[in-house]
């Protein structure tokens, strides 16, 4: 039987709703309505529209269909992890079988393009969830910056490649760290680290403020400094005053800059090296003492930044006269 032949048994057998959103709540991955629409919206022509929709809500009941964990008193973590583990397959096979049947309806370069988009998104965004390491982050960068198909394709290969290991790595460890099994978690940890290594190579050259920034989320950066010397530019006409507080501008981004550099070497190495994610619970290592110093550096490094973030704006601050800081209170 043809693929059109069987999507039209399909439609008038399931009595499906277009434009139904397929979503259960803790499974993922799962590809809702927006990221359909978002990822092939403006990419579906023709008759490709309604086979493409009759497709993605046939899709969304069988999302449906997944049990969803009961999580009652008598179930153990234990059990709760292992159906969690069977649900996430479950929503990856059929997360995996929505983007096969969407693929053959089309040789169109742009909706291939799209199809991988549409991958990237969702499981990239199902990574939020059952991640013991959520700090370490497989940041979408297509979103964040433009970049050169080589390396959305290189991505899509990734995802192929690993994602499947990725889930089986999460469950794995935390199920090994439920039952008390410190070598086997910290296996899981390893080889989770090596994986984030590896997509950070692909990434690499893209690596821009923003992007640092979602890769890192522990290292939050406070914007009083700019907003302040920001104020002070627009209200104060007075050379002197603006020199000066350019100059303590570059000095408190020279410094928070090198320590932010800083951190990001401690976590790069934490990871690359050691296998463990300094700023995640995760599984930890069996040398506590390594975990313990390095965090308690990135703390202290985090606590020197903050400070000198606080005495740059109170330098600022005390450039301007009794008139101009009650002006500036004013218009906080």
């Amino acid at each position: 039987m043809g693929f059109v032949s069987t999507l039209v048994i399909i439609i008038c057998t399931c009595g499906l709703t277009l434009g139904s959103e397929p979503m259960v709540s803790g499974v993922q991955p799962v590809c809702t309505e927006k990221d359909f629409q978002n990822a092939l919206g403006t990419s579906i022509l023709g008759d490709h529209e309604f086979i493409a929709r009759a497709v993605f809500d046939d899709y969304g009941d069988q999302v449906k269909l997944i049990e969803i964990i009961d999580g009652g008193e008598a179930t153990s973590k234990t059990k709760l992890i292992e159906q969690g583990f069977e649900q996430t397959k479950q929503a990856d096979a059929l997360f995996d079988e929505l983007l096969e049947s969407l693929q053959v309806l089309s040789n169109d370069y742009e909706w291939k393009m799209s199809i991988i988009e549409l991958r990237r998104t969702v499981l990239l965004e199902s990574r939020n969830s059952n991640n013991p390491w959520s700090s370490t982050v497989w940041v979408d960068v297509p979103k964040i910056v433009d970049t050169p198909n080589s390396v959305n394709l290189a991505i899509n290969d990734f995802l192929i490649a690993n994602f499947d290991s990725d889930i089986e790595d999460r469950f794995g460890a935390m199920h090994a760290k439920q039952i008390g099994d410190e070598d086997l978690c910290m296996l899981f940890e390893k080889r989770a680290m090596d994986r984030w290594a590896a997509y950070s190579n692909i990434i690499q050259l893209y690596v821009n403020k923003d992007i640092e920034q979602a890769m890192y989320p522990q290292i939050v950066q406070s914007q009083d400094v700019q907003n302040t010397l920001k104020w002070i530019t627009q209200h104060i006409d007075d050379r002197g005053t603006i020199d000066k507080a350019n100059l303590l501008f570059a000095v408190w981004k020279t410094t928070v800059s090198k320590l932010k550099q800083e951190s990001i070497s401690l976590i790069n190495n934490s990871r690359k090296s050691f296998g463990f994610d300094p700023w995640s619970k995760g599984c930890g290592t069996q040398d506590y003492s390594k975990k313990s110093r390095v965090k308690n550096q990135l703390l202290q490094k985090t606590a020197i930044m903050q400070e000198t973030t606080e005495k740059t704006v109170k330098g600022l601050l005390n450039l301007l006269s009794q008139d101009q800081l009650q002006l500036f209170d004013s218009e906080q």
